[in-house]
């Protein structure tokens, strides 16, 4: 029940996608913040001009881009054969009254217009052009309202339709206005012809519903693919240990500096400065903004020194300064949200002088008063590192790392509760816990709350590494289903230097990141704002284009699925009915107890979203035994032990035992004999005595066979002289199934290459375990994977697999982030598949991690390696 549960979910949040974004496609329309040939164009009847008799009508849906610098352009030229134009002009001019104005031929039509602001930067406007050939008459319809205007001239009925940029002969404009565009749609006497949705996420190309005719883009921007790609909106730095704040209302996040405030607009390209009249605000450890949505004031707090000082955006000064020099912080990264209910800051957690917080503090504005708010309930876990996010019902908190009894020294550990918590009333209990798919994983300091929908959005990243990614989340408020969306955003985390934030802008209809990274040495923060549209879609499904149908098909399609999801559930339950009936059955017959059966284990869902059980062994070759769950992985990060019921046991081998198990298996599998006595007391008992070393050998041995039973029939044990692992073939290990697979073979098919990928998908092998003696192994399986890999890929042609050549290269960088071959295959890969941006950041990030490694420029310019 539990695992339909889970697909269930995942079927509802993809009804949820389908139902809110039905009007999150279309072609976004690079503009005047771009060099002139890298602005986009839509051509219709590029290569054959369209022809119509008696009445034409032409629609679309079009919306403008906020906050941008220039919108003077062209929307539309719709240019005869005979070389009459009818463009539709935005004229931004200030002294204009009317901005949107149609022209025909070079004259100005008494047809102009305007459109609110809210209206036009944050919804789609329907605008239908009407020509009637007979009555020689133009129409025009937007808004409800109809503008007529009568032709001048006869002219004929064959035509060119062109969006933005234009490059046709004696009509070329690079005038194009920050625009969107979707639905496009002609007709002929009152009867549909031609529909361009615009649905695509790639590609230089759409073709009708009808599958007829085709429309040529250049440059284009396509939204579909802006909900599952985060897009770098500015990047900048600013004084001291910066810090953020977000105002919804107005869509502005404020960068808090020591000498500035910076201010930037959602959708917008442009950042402004506002330098403090007064000096320097002394921005001291610890130290986090937040908007006062009541006031409209930027706040900063320090927890610390017990003040809460506010910005005064008309004389650029702050009201209160911070105590000077300050001595450190016990609240480094803490959790905070404004309550309008109350006037009141909340704050939660924080780390510092090796400690960490779970007490809640109460800040009243109106009062300026501080105290402490005793919880009741499931206690809360001593934390940094957490998100919180504000409900209609309830403030959530998730994850943490920090210990249970707050001192750094005693066992510091990454939480998986869910919290809710109730300040008013001072409650706190558990939702349930995350699954082991967030267990290396802590959040930013923010989430996103949808209650309409019990669904909350959070941004998570591993915090054991410097150069690591902020990955999307969208997770159940009630149950642990989860789906992880869109692609990664670069984050440096270097612990409390580094800061991440997750907004969400309702006009703009997007989530908001924002990361900052603080360098002591130049103390200078660098901040980064990055936005994806909502609702955001899963990266691997985001390159599919939705069907054209409308949303009723998806409707019906969605009934269907869950009928299926129905009956498979009522199956399964009836099947584990029969088995449960036939095992008393046997059970009562031969004398046994009759035993409640094992309660069904969770299923939990893999890194890329899609549900699996985690980790479920493949069906592999002959000689080894499918099992359900049970395993050990070496591929991705640390070691990893999964006992027959599906459950992870890592955490129940001791630190000696881990490495004593890889050692067993590694010598096992790699040498084919296991590991002597000898090796084993070098490794880990040289300073004892004989005896003293063979007591502690047989000790050890013993805890890690007790353990292992819960694996199955597999042990350590002594052959020939050499401690190994017997029967591996009872057990799915990702190691050996590898080394079985690449020995002594030069030649792999494609579904052999799929799996070899599959089992390396978690990341490189062991490449968060260091031990001395591991080295030999870690260099031999890197060579052995390149080795494989890089052979293959020579010999795949790249118009028919682009992408698997494009899996293949992101494998290769697990083990060799500068392999300048996978870094080749990937641009031309990304290039044929039309992602030209993609390829030409593929290229820079090799050339940074190029020149990190090796302190000179990459010699090769970006033409020259794809040449």
């Amino acid at each position: 029940m539990k695992k339909t549960s889970r697909l269930l979910f995942l079927f509802l949040l993809f009804i949820l996608i389908c139902q809110i974004g039905a009007a999150q496609y279309g072609l976004e329309f690079a503009s005047h913040n771009m060099e002139a040939d890298r602005r986009t164009s839509l051509q219709i009847g590029a290569k054959e001009s369209i022809s119509f008799q008696h009445k034409l009508s032409v629609s679309f849906d079009l919306s403008f881009l906020p906050f941008q610098q220039d919108y003077f352009g062209y929307i539309f030229r719709l240019i005869t054969d005979d070389g009459v134009n009818i463009d539709l002009l935005y004229d931004r001019r200030l002294d204009q009254d009317k901005h949107f104005k149609l022209i025909v031929g070079e004259d100005f039509t008494p047809v102009s217009f305007n459109i609110t602001p809210l209206q036009l930067y944050y919804n789609w406007t329907p605008m239908r052009l009407e020509l009637d050939a007979d009555r020689q008459q133009i129409s025009f319809v937007c808004s409800g309202k109809r503008y007529a205007y009568p032709l001048k001239r006869r002219f004929v009925s064959q035509f060119k339709l062109v969006f933005g940029a234009t490059a046709i002969k004696n009509f070329q404009t690079m005038d194009v206005p920050p625009m969107r565009l979707k639905d496009i749609r002609i007709g002929e006497n009152d009867k549909p012809k031609f529909y361009w949705p615009l649905d695509e996420s790639m590609g230089t190309k759409s073709m009708d519903a009808q599958q007829k005719n085709t429309a040529e883009i250049n440059n284009p921007i396509w939204i579909r693919r802006q909900r599952s790609e985060w897009k770098m909106q500015s990047s900048f730095s600013l004084e001291g240990q910066a810090s953020v704040a977000f105002d919804k209302n107005e869509e502005t996040v404020f960068f808090v500096g020591t000498k500035r405030l910076m201010i930037g607009k959602v959708g917008g390209n442009e950042v402004r400065s506002q330098e403090y009249a007064d000096g320097k605000l002394l921005l001291v450890n610890g130290s986090q903004s937040l908007f006062d949505p009541i006031k409209k004031s930027v706040l900063n707090i320090s927890i610390d020194q017990k003040i809460v000082t506010a910005y005064d955006s008309t004389s650029r000064t702050w009201n209160k300064q911070f105590d000077f020099p300050a001595v450190g912080t016990n609240y480094w990264l803490f959790n905070k949200y404004f309550s309008s209910s109350d006037t009141s800051i909340y704050m939660i957690g924080g780390y510092g002088h090796f400690k960490y917080k779970a007490g809640a503090l109460r800040y009243h504005l109106p009062t300026q008063s501080w105290d402490s708010i005793p919880f009741a309930g499931d206690e809360i876990f001593p934390h940094y590192l957490a998100g919180m996010g504000q409900g209609k019902d309830g403030v959530y908190l998730a994850g943490g790392y920090g210990s249970s009894s707050g001192d750094q020294m005693l066992n510091p550990r990454i939480s998986n509760d869910f919290l809710k918590l109730d300040f008013k009333n001072h409650k706190a209990w558990k939702v349930y816990e995350f699954s082991p798919a967030f267990s290396d994983r802590v959040w930013a300091n923010s989430l996103v709350v949808d209650d309409s929908n019990d669904v909350f959005y959070g941004l998570t990243f591993p915090n054991n590494k410097f150069k690591t990614h902020l990955q999307l989340v969208a997770s159940n408020l009630k149950s642990t289903q989860y789906q992880f969306l869109g692609n990664t955003i670069p984050f440096d985390f270097h612990d409390i230097r580094s800061f991440a934030d997750l907004y969400y802008a309702p006009k703009s209809k997007s989530f908001v990141a924002v990361t900052l990274f603080y360098d002591d040495k130049t103390d200078l923060t660098k901040a980064t704002i990055f936005t994806l549209l909502a609702p955001p879609l899963p990266s691997e499904q985001a390159i599919m284009p939705l069907p054209k149908p409308a949303l009723l098909k998806y409707s019906l399609y969605a009934l269907a699925l869950l009928g299926l999801f129905a009956l498979i559930w009522w199956y399964r339950k009836r099947r584990k009915q029969k088995k449960q009936a036939i095992s008393v059955m046997v059970t009562d017959k031969i004398g046994e107890p009759n035993l409640q059966a094992a309660p069904l284990k969770e299923t939990e869902q893999d890194k890329s979203g899609q549900l699996a059980d985690l980790p479920q062994p493949k069906k592999v070759a002959k000689g080894f035994e499918t099992r359900h769950g049970a395993g050990i992985y070496l591929f991705g990060g640390d070691l990893q032990i999964v006992d027959l019921g599906g459950k992870e046991i890592t955490k129940k081998f001791s630190p000696l035992l881990k490495e004593m198990l890889l050692i067993f298996i590694l010598y096992t599998v790699r040498w084919e004999r296991g590991i002597s006595s000898e090796k084993l007391t070098e490794l880990f008992w040289a300073d004892k005595s004989q005896s003293s070393a063979r007591n502690n050998r047989s000790v050890n041995i013993a805890k890690l066979n007790s353990l292992l039973e819960q694996m199955g029939d597999f042990r350590v044990t002594k052959k020939s002289g050499y401690w190994c692992i017997e029967p591996m073939d009872t057990l799915y290990i990702d190691y050996l199934r590898f080394s079985r697979m690449v020995s002594n073979k030069k030649h792999f098919t494609e579904t052999e290459i799929r799996e070899l990928l599959d089992i390396i998908d978690k990341g490189g092998f062991l490449f968060e375990v260091d031990y001395e003696w591991l080295d030999n192994f870690k260099s031999e399986m890197s060579i052995l994977v390149l080795t494989t890999l890089g052979n293959f890929i020579e010999n795949l042609n790249v118009q028919d697999n682009a992408e698997l050549i494009i899996e293949i290269c992101n494998k290769i960088f697990y083990f060799d982030e500068i392999n300048e071959e996978a870094m080749v295959h990937k641009c031309r890969s990304l290039l044929q598949l039309g992602y030209h941006s993609l390829a030409l950041q593929c290229y820079e990030n090799f050339c940074q991690i190029y020149a990190r490694l090796y302190g000179e420029a990459y010699p090769k310019s970006f033409k020259d390696c794809l040449d």
